[in-house]
């Protein structure tokens, strides 16, 4: 399916290397879109290009977590505008949690976890709510929002340009404290 199998009796390995959390760095994102590409598919170059897109917007965040010079994992913020053009069964306005991929040897390591407190850091200072919507067969990324404050919402939804069926996805809202 793209992402990790859902192991909870798994416990976390220790990382022998330390990880940094940040705001990608330019020369960062080419990694960050191989990530990408790994799970989603397209062209690396075109996911390159809405990187460079969303770190250019201040109303968009894009982190990466890196090992040395190696990127690691990847995350995302995006702002979502309901407009009246949109169904009512439309998601929210608001602040979106994006795309968290760790690379596979990278897993069980926390790092999931320290890049979404790195995008809900950022955005609790623009927002006092968090938005985040997942595949309902994706139980290792549930867990792991539910684990930070964030509650199920709905699951009849639907978001613009995500490629979700009603029922097929659930949607998730976190309080922040900014």
């Amino acid at each position: 399916m793209g992402f990790a199998d859902y192991q909870p009796e798994e416990s976390r390995r220790g990382l022998s290397t330390a990880i940094s959390v940040r705001e990608a760095l330019p020369e960062e994102l080419t990694a960050c879109a191989r990530l990408i590409v790994s799970r989603a598919g397209g062209d690396v170059e075109e996911r390159r290009s809405r990187l460079q897109a969303d770190l250019e917007n201040p109303e968009s965040y894009v982190a990466a977590a890196v090992s040395g010079t190696e990127v690691v994992g990847y995350g995302g913020v995006i702002h979502h505008e309901l407009s009246p053009e949109h169904p009512p069964s439309t998601a929210p306005t608001g602040y979106y949690l994006i795309g968290l991929i760790v690379a596979p040897g990278w897993r069980r390591h926390g790092i999931g976890e320290l890049l979404t407190r790195d995008r809900m850091r950022w955005t609790a200072d623009r927002a006092d709510t968090i938005w985040y919507f997942a595949n309902i067969a994706n139980l290792a990324i549930q867990d792991l929002h539910q684990s930070l404050g964030f509650e199920e919402i709905t699951r009849d939804f639907t978001f613009p340009g995500a490629p979700l069926q009603p029922g097929t996805a659930v949607l998730l809202r976190a309080r922040l404290v900014g």
